[in-house]
């Protein structure tokens, strides 16, 4: 059996995370098949004989609850799954009892796990309360992940990669909800629905709804390179998905973080989750990332709506910057086609949309209705902030292309974009082509708010805000009143 444990320090605003244990079984040929009557007993004794005969294919009793009492190996109910194993659960539920064992564990390299029409719940463990898959397969039909709780990483699902393989984890049409990551940093790393950890993570026609995280990372999902380890990546792809209503209470990326990683997004929701820093989506190196690393996020027909960033004014003498984005924060490289980022919220401080450190091109997108709802200049860019991190980091570049940024809100300065937030950052190269900044509110530069960095407008309409369109008045060729 293999383990993922979290160290009890932090470090860089995550943690390390180290792996051990025996290897796993090298899979065998043979296949077994069996019906499995409604007993929690009779289940451990097929999924042992299954594995003993190198795979097959095990199907429980209709609507049958197999409630486990105790764990049958260190910290699972079942045994660890080290061959190609299906499980048809034909409606049936297998439940922990929420105390002391999680359900499941799948061990590269031979461990391939198939759940199909099944509930896992009532799991209960440090990494993966649910499901830990440690370097193997694993794939979810129809299948339900809730009520689970990790003390450290992954309340519903742990997928990590180890020296014995990449873990690869596959939703079709399945959910991970209502489950819990429950220790507070620096103890622990977060990921309330699912952690993945150097690995492969694919959702089809799923849902990641309503999971909590007190960690440092991820309400919904956490997904990166939580090792350090440079060069080596993180892949989360979430096609016609949603990720919505999680909770970070204490980190970041209400509803996504992207730590070192690649995650992608089609047709997908992230919408009403809510964390201390980016309500919705976290995307960037980390203060972990060698020069040089970066993550990447794309985003193509998506939405990230209605997300909350909680991070109260930074005092004097904390050295925090005072951005959070309702919406996304992007530290690498971001490209959004055909998305919308819409009515978020930034409770105390700037960015209710999104906030932009790195690289990000807009297509055909719109940022509307956003609201960075403190007050001066710590509360701006209502739609979008852009600006550079700390000086040793590269300069800050964000295209807007054939898009719109109407009808947000700042308490400060850049209603609709803040090119920089003066004094305490400043803003890069700003380029809008053919787009609209429309409608938009603050107290100074109700449409655009540029601060130390360079803005140019083509094609470009920037009318109709309050008080004014662009502050400081010279500063933004193109752009009058």
């Amino acid at each position: 059996m293999k383990t993922i444990s979290i160290v009890k320090t932090a470090m860089g605003g995550s943690a390390a995370i180290l792996f051990g244990g025996l290897l796993a079984a090298t899979p065998a040929q043979a296949a077994a098949a069996g019906s499995v009557p409604c007993s929690p007993a009779a289940l451990i004794a097929a999924i042992t004989a299954a594995n003993t005969a190198g795979g097959g294919t095990i199907n429980l009793a209709p609507g049958c609850t197999y409630r486990l009492t105790s764990a049958d190996n260190g910290e699972n109910g079942l045994p660890v799954i080290t061959t190609r194993i299906g499980v048809n659960g034909n409606g049936a539920t297998i439940a922990g009892n929420s105390t002391s064992f999680r359900i499941i564990e799948a061990d590269g390299p031979g461990g391939n796990l198939s759940l199909q029409n099944l509930t896992i719940t009532g799991g209960s463990a440090d990494n993966g309360g649910g499901i830990e898959n440690a370097g193997g397969t694993v794939t979810l039909n129809h299948t339900q992940v809730t009520g689970n709780t990790a003390t450290q990483a992954g309340g519903g699902i742990a997928n990590a990669s180890g020296p014995d393989g990449v873990a690869k984890l596959t939703l079709n049409n399945s959910t991970v909800t209502g489950n819990s990551q429950t220790e507070p940093p620096p103890d622990s790393l977060g990921g309330g629905g699912i952690v993945n950890i150097l690995g492969t993570v694919t959702l089809n026609s799923s849902q990641v709804d309503r999971n909590s995280a007190q960690g440092f990372v991820g309400g919904g999902i956490a997904n990166g390179d939580y090792l350090n380890f440079s060069g080596t990546a993180s892949f989360l792809t979430l096609n016609n998905s949603q990720v919505n209503g999680n909770t970070a209470a204490n980190g970041n990326g209400g509803g996504i973080q992207n730590l070192l990683g690649t995650a992608t997004l089609n047709s997908s929701q992230v919408d009403g989750n809510t964390s201390v820093n980016a309500g919705g989506i976290s995307s960037g190196p980390g203060n972990g990332g060698a020069p040089g690393d970066t993550s990447q996020l794309i985003l193509s027909k998506s939405e990230v709506n209605g997300n909350t960033a909680t991070a109260p004014v930074p005092q004097p003498g904390e050295g925090a910057p005072p951005i959070a984005a309702g919406g996304i924060v992007n530290g690498g490289n971001a490209t959004l086609n055909s998305t919308k980022v819409d009515n978020n919220t930034a409770s105390h401080t700037s960015g209710g949309g999104i906030v932009n450190h790195g690289t990000m091109t807009l297509n055909k997108s719109e940022v509307n209705g956003n609201t960075a709802a403190g007050s001066g200049p710590v509360a701006s860019g209502g739609g979008i902030v852009s600006a550079q991190g700390p000086p040793e980091t590269v300069p800050t570049t964000l295209t807007i292309n054939n898009s719109q940024v109407n009808n947000n809100t700042a308490g400060g300065n850049g209603g609709g974009i803040a090119n920089g937030i003066s004094p305490m950052l400043t803003g890069g190269a700003l380029t809008l082509n053919h787009s609209q900044v429309t409608g938009n509110t603050a107290a100074h530069g109700g449409g655009i708010f540029n601060s130390g960095g360079t803005v140019t407008l083509a094609a470009t309409s920037v009318t109709g805000n309050n008080p004014d369109n662009c502050e400081p008045p010279g500063t933004i060729s193109g752009c009058t009143g």
